[in-house]
């Protein structure tokens, strides 16, 4: 697929929940990642991967400076156990380089102060402990990521499109994605009518009018 291309299938997922893709596959799925704050939209974006093999973690600076307006940047920093390797600073500067997210298959901190700047930053979870600057081996940049839960593992590559709202993180190669949309499509079309329609009856108090209804056309 050419740059326009992509640029369509991106926004064509962002009017399509994850829960919608996750009706029709679980390929992709990283069940452990979760939003840090709120997410009520669906944001979808080129991933950038960044892989941590020791505690230094001056290879982050270089992807943020690397990255491209809209890219979502995926740090596997499995190997730092308990510490953090993303934070508010860090925050900060995604937001100037216009970054979509940042995915972490690890811990984040300054959680307080990231939901303040309100940037999407979807983790394993939270920690007070934190990397510091070391003199051992750098990561490396848009290297493939084997991330493992239970029995699954999920390659990860530079390139590969990231969808990510409050239900979770999906992370599927291009091609898989333009497969997919179609069916995606189809199903969220016919849940958001469902849904609209219970929804503007129970506001109007007009639930037993509706069921009723549909009753009594079968």
């Amino acid at each position: 697929m050419n740059d326009i291309d992509i640029r369509e299938l991106i926004d064509s997922y962002k009017e399509i929940g994850t829960s919608t893709i996750g009706h029709l596959t679980g390929k992709g799925y990283l069940p452990d990642i979760k939003p840090l704050n709120p997410c009520t939209n669906t944001i979808v974006g080129r991933v950038l991967t960044v892989q941590l093999i020791s505690d230094n973690t001056d290879v982050i600076n270089q992807a943020l400076i690397q990255a491209t307006p809209n890219d979502v940047l995926c740090i596997d920093a499995q190997v730092l156990g308990i510490k953090a390797c993303w934070g508010a600073l860090r925050t900060c500067a995604a937001i100037y380089e216009k970054l979509s997210a940042v995915i972490v298959i690890g811990q984040a901190t300054d959680s307080v102060q990231i939901q303040q700047l309100g940037f999407s930053v979807f983790a394993q979870g939270i920690s007070a402990v934190t990397t510091f600057k070391s003199d051992h081996i750098q990561g490396t940049l848009a290297s493939d990521i084997a991330y493992r839960f239970g029995e699954q593992t999920t390659t990860i590559r530079s390139g590969d499109i990231a969808m990510m709202d409050n239900d979770g993180v999906f992370i599927l190669s291009v091609d898989v994605a333009q497969k997919l949309l179609p069916d995606c499509q189809k199903k969220h079309k016919a849940d958001e009518i469902k849904f609209q329609m219970f929804f503007e009856a129970y506001t109007h108090n007009a639930l037993d009018e509706m069921f009723n209804s549909s009753s009594n056309t079968r």
